[in-house]
């Protein structure tokens, strides 16, 4: 069983899911609340400028930018949730364990696979990244809102921009990020069908199982690559 997505073309996905950039939009109604677009415009800046001042360590070590990425992004990504739709109907079928389970190695699967990604694109990139690589669409977020998808488009070097779409919901925490769409491929949709196949036919503990192997596979392969 393959867990990694089809989407992932030269380490790009990584970059657009772990920068999570936005732009300007209108402010939340409730000010208690960190408006979605300056929550993640704040981490994406921070993430930008500490890749910038840590490049040499982190192409020396990508355990430094899966440091990077586990403190600056994921506080901002809803792993509960992402999991709940990659499991779909098994979610409704499986135990309170194995829940936790899922989650917790579906979490390290994206944070290793992603970090590892991003730094083998960091490699080949000699110039510091540009802030304004993306960009960004207006939102309007109303009085009320609770879920809400913002609009952005990758600059590349060359060819036409990338679309990608963040999937948001509004959380007792503030706004999280449950999917990512990159040309109109979700990230939870891929995910889903590349799962289902083993959920059907070995069952959920099989499925927690293969991603703990992978979990190992990976973490494995960041330590032969020091």
């Amino acid at each position: 069983m393959s867990a990694t997505p089809i989407i992932i073309k030269n380490g790009l996905f990584a970059v657009i899911l772990s920068f999570l950039f936005i732009s300007n939009s209108i402010a939340a109604a409730n000010p208690s609340i960190q408006p979605p677009d300056e929550m993640l415009k704040v981490a994406t800046t921070k993430m930008l400028r500490s890749i910038n001042e840590n490049r040499t360590e982190i192409k020396q070590s990508p355990d430094k930018l899966k440091s990077l990425v586990e403190e600056i992004i994921l506080p901002h990504l809803d792993f509960i949730a992402a999991s709940k739709a990659v499991m779909g109907k098994y979610w409704r079928r499986a135990k309170k364990p194995q829940k936790l389970k899922f989650i917790r190695q579906f979490r390290l699967l994206l944070l290793r696979f992603y970090s590892s990604a991003l730094a083998e694109y960091l490699n080949d990139k000699d110039k510091a990244l540009d802030e304004n690589l993306i960009h960004y669409f207006p939102i309007k977020l109303k009085e009320g809102d609770k879920s809400l998808t913002i609009r952005a488009e990758v600059k590349v070097e060359s060819g036409q921009p990338i679309p990608i779409r963040y999937r948001m919901h509004l959380t007792r925490k503030g706004w999280k990020i449950y999917d990512v769409s990159v040309e109109g491929i979700s990230m939870i949709t891929t995910y889903k069908n590349n799962f289902a196949t083993q959920f059907k036919t070995e069952g959920i503990d099989a499925l927690i199982t293969s991603l703990e192997e992978k979990n190992k596979e990976l973490l494995a392969n960041n330590k032969h690559t020091k």
